[in-house]
């Protein structure tokens, strides 16, 4: 797919079918990832976990229900979560995930597949989430965000969002 049309028709996908990806799906997915630019290059302070377990998937909902008090599911359903940690301490955290997330996000999109950058659980949930005990969290990692893939029920349109932009000179 051209990237100017993967761009437009990246959006946030809630609403997926029971159909599982493949490995070679996941794979080219990470393939995607491990291209993000990572602060300094420190990809060794960098750890994804693909999450494909749905008694998983199921508990760390729940956990995110019984804490922030809500009724939705907060993985949409997905069959698929990508959880990205790291062992920084400072906000090239956030900005290295920014990157592998939006990398998957585009290569999802341009594979036909929906996605949808989950990162209010993941944060709200912490450090001391139950579910970190299922995963292989090196020392010193943290999660930072995740997102969820899998195939959309429905084709959302695009959206025309706007960002101000002020010229300086």
């Amino acid at each position: 797919m051209e990237f100017d049309k993967v761009l437009e028709k990246r959006v946030s996908a809630r609403d997926f079918t029971d159909q599982k990806l493949t490995d070679e799906e996941v794979a080219e997915i990470l393939d995607a990832a491990n291209k993000a630019p990572i602060a300094m290059g420190e990809y060794d302070k960098c750890q994804l976990f693909v999450i494909r377990d749905k008694a998983l998937l199921e508990e760390i909902s729940e956990e995110y229900r019984n804490k922030a008090g809500v009724k939705h599911d907060a993985l949409y359903g997905a069959p698929v979560m990508i959880l990205f940690a790291s062992s920084k301490e400072t906000s090239a955290a956030f900005e290295d995930c920014g990157c592998v997330l939006e990398n998957i996000a585009l290569k999802a999109t341009a594979m036909g597949l929906g996605s949808c950058y989950i990162r209010g659980a993941i944060q709200s949930l912490g450090n001391d989430a139950t579910y970190l005990d299922s995963l292989d969290l090196a020392n010193k990692f943290h999660p930072v965000s995740g997102i969820i893939l899998g195939h959309s029920k429905k084709e959302n349109p695009p959206k025309d969002h706007k960002i101000r932009a002020n010229f300086i000179g």
